[in-house]
């Protein structure tokens, strides 16, 4: 009975010891001022295609987000670091293009941008009134629900319960 215990011991600590690959942070991107929306990307996202020519550029396509408290999908989401547009937005009733006064939006190549937190004020040259301030802020983890608890909860009884319980040996 002790050998069976000890192996469970040992093959609980070695699972606890195994690395588990740490998913990357959801972002947060919030345009406020001339224009009103907001969309979640990862901090390290793979976009549907990028390109380098005078700057890096990273389009993503067919992004959910909201509009005017409404839900959207925006066709195209295109993020650059050089002479192209910083940010441009097609599809969900938009179609813009602004740029950085505080510089890149990301760092890193366009095929593997990495966005950093952060507040960026957004020019438009030819419309000054759409003048935008991008916020990029992480998202916090989500809290567990009740019943995740509950079953916690159960879960760590039933482990207590299983160690206070003795085998009886009676002994001739």
């Amino acid at each position: 009975m002790k050998t069976i215990t000890m192996t469970f011991a040992a093959l609980a600590a070695g699972a606890a010891m195994v690395p588990v690959s740490a998913s990357a942070a959801t972002l947060l991107f919030e345009l406020s001022g001339g224009r009103n929306l907001s969309f979640q990307l990862d901090s390290n996202p793979t976009p549907d295609s990028s390109q380098s020519f005078l700057g890096e550029q990273a389009v993503f396509n067919g992004v959910d987000g909201t509009r005017g408290g409404g839900d959207v999908t925006f066709a195209t989401i295109s993020f650059g670091t050089g002479v192209f547009a910083d940010l441009s937005i097609t599809g969900g009733g938009l179609d813009f293009t602004q740029y950085s006064g505080g510089g890149p939006l990301f760092t890193g190549p366009g095929s593997a941008p990495v966005f950093a937190p952060g507040t960026y004020q957004l020019t438009n040259t030819f419309f000054p009134a759409q003048n935008s301030t991008l916020t990029i802020s992480a998202v916090s983890g989500a809290v567990p629900e009740p019943a995740t608890w509950a079953l916690f909860i159960l879960g760590f009884g039933a482990v207590g319960a299983g160690m206070r319980r003795r085998a009886h040996v009676a002994y001739a």
